[in-house]
């Protein structure tokens, strides 16, 4: 069945219905094709462009599909990608998650400006990251410090330095032990069924890097 046509009203639907990340994605890219066909020179269209391309941005990311989501960058109007303000929002959040700045990824979600129909999808990316990244630091660290575990997750990292007991218990649980005595919380790592389809089987790999890069 044809979807209808793609407006402001229809996209603020889809964001809202879509039963799964990968339903989101699907819809979106369905309308790739008419986005097209927008003109930048009127404001209406330009600014529906905007929503369209910030959307599928996240849709993508919601999937862990970070090289498709650069690939999509280039191929959005380079002059709307240059100054709108969202999509300049979104390309610094791309460049902050391929670059692993965990803090400049919360920073940016949580603190710059995002179109009202896409904040409820910028919070669920948020959320979806978290967990993630929990996951990741799960499967790559023994033992590591709070304040270093609050910063992969965007929490208050001098609290938890401090042994903030809402902060521990977030990890705890999730099955992490906390040792009083040497200050270090011990993460368990997390089971998770087999990656979808969209997120590549070499991001293991990829994760075992913030090892060295973040080990301080």
């Amino acid at each position: 069945m044809d979807l209808p046509p793609l407006s402001q009203k229809q996209l603020s639907a889809v964001l809202a219905l879509a039963r799964s990340s990968s339903e989101l994605y699907e819809t979106l890219s369905q309308y790739e094709g008419p986005a097209c066909f927008l003109s930048m020179s009127n404001s209406e269209e330009a600014e529906l462009l905007s929503l369209f391309y910030s959307s599928f941005f996240f849709s993508h990311l919601l999937l862990d599909d970070i090289y498709e989501a650069r690939a999509m960058t280039k191929r959005m109007p380079q002059d709307l990608a240059q100054n709108d303000a969202s999509l300049q929002n979104c390309l610094r959040l791309l460049r902050a998650v391929w670059q692993r700045k965990y803090e400049h990824v919360y920073k940016i979600l949580r603190d710059l400006p995002w179109p009202e129909i896409l904040e409820p999808t910028v919070r669920k990316y948020e959320l979806h990251f978290q967990e993630k990244t929990l996951k990741e630091v799960s499967r790559a660290y023994e033992a590591i410090r709070p304040d270093a575990a609050a910063n992969y997750l965007g929490l208050d990292a001098t609290a938890a330095k401090q042994g903030d007991p809402a902060i521990i218990s977030k990890f705890t649980a999730y099955g992490w032990r906390w040792d009083e005595q040497t200050e270090l919380l011990y993460p368990q790592p997390i089971i998770t069924p087999t990656a979808k389809i969209g997120y590549s089987s070499n991001r293991l790999s990829e994760v075992m890097a913030l090892i060295g890069s973040h080990s301080g």
